[in-house]
Parts: C-alpha cells; sequence; structure tokens
C-alpha cells in the first residue's frame, strides 16, 4: 500500500512539473511573440523611412515601398519561426519517464492487490463447505500484505 500512495504521489508531482513546464514555453512564446511584435513596430517605422529615402533614389517610389514591405514579411516571418522551434519535450523527457515508470509500478502493485483480493474471496467461499481448514487459507492471503506492509 505504501508503493501505491508514493506512486499516485510521484505521479501528481511529474504531472504537475510538466504542465508547469509547458505553461512557462507557452508564456516564453507569447513574450517572445510580443516582443518581436512591438520591436518590429518601432524599428521598422524607422528603418522603412531610412531605406524609402534610399530605395526612391535609386527607383521609383512604388517600387521602393514594395520592396521595404517584402523585406518586413521576411523579418517577421523570421521571428515567428524561432518563437515556434521551441519545445519542451527534450526538457521534460526525465520528468515524463519517472512519471510512466511511477504509473507502471502502480498497475504491478493494482495486479498483486487484485490477486490477493481473489485469493480472499476464494477463501470466502470455501468456509461453508469446510470452516476449520479454510481458517488457514483465509489468514494467509489476509496476513500477507501486513506482513509486506511491515518490511
Amino acid at each position: 500500500m505504501n508503493r501505491i500512495s508514493r506512486s499516485i504521489t510521484t505521479i501528481y508531482r511529474t504531472e504537475s512539473l510538466i504542465a508547469r513546464r509547458r505553461l512557462a514555453v507557452i508564456q516564453n512564446q507569447t513574450i517572445l511573440m510580443a516582443l518581436a511584435g512591438v520591436l518590429a513596430m518601432i524599428g521598422l517605422v524607422f528603418l522603412n523611412l531610412c531605406f524609402y529615402f534610399i530605395l526612391s533614389g535609386l527607383v521609383s517610389p512604388t517600387w521602393a515601398a514594395c520592396i521595404l514591405a517584402i523585406l518586413n514579411l521576411i523579418l517577421t516571418l523570421v521571428l515567428a519561426i524561432t518563437a515556434a522551434k521551441l519545445n519542451v519535450e527534450r526538457e521534460i523527457a526525465p520528468v515524463v519517464e519517472v512519471r510512466d515508470m511511477a504509473i507502471a509500478d502502480l498497475e504491478v502493485e493494482m495486479q498483486d492487490f487484485g490477486s490477493d483480493v481473489r485469493q480472499i474471496v476464494g477463501s470466502l467461499k470455501n468456509i461453508p463447505a469446510d470452516p476449520l481448514g479454510s481458517l488457514t487459507t483465509l489468514l494467509v492471503p489476509i496476513l500477507t500484505p501486513l506482513l509486506k506492509k511491515k518490511k
């Protein structure tokens, strides 16, 4: 029973840690995207003005505006791809492994517990046929988990 509670506690803690890390990555992605947007707006206004005046001396003002718009879209795409590449999976892989081990341990404990319960039920069914003989078969499955707990 102690291993069951330990496994459940481990599962809870690992799930909590996984959720916190995923939330932190989403938060960082959001902050980076917002910061990229603000900086892009401020910086690009001045860069666009500068490049517009430079390009309008070389090409027509319409083409200068078109070239600047394309460059702005490329820069925005690079920033969005950088934010999208942030990944939490590598960071939480050890925690996921511990959680999976705890779940597997919990499954084994529950199977053992189920077999103990089946033995007790079988012993209870035999009491009417052989009251004294089934007393020992009833006590063994009951005492086994108790003795395991003492260890």
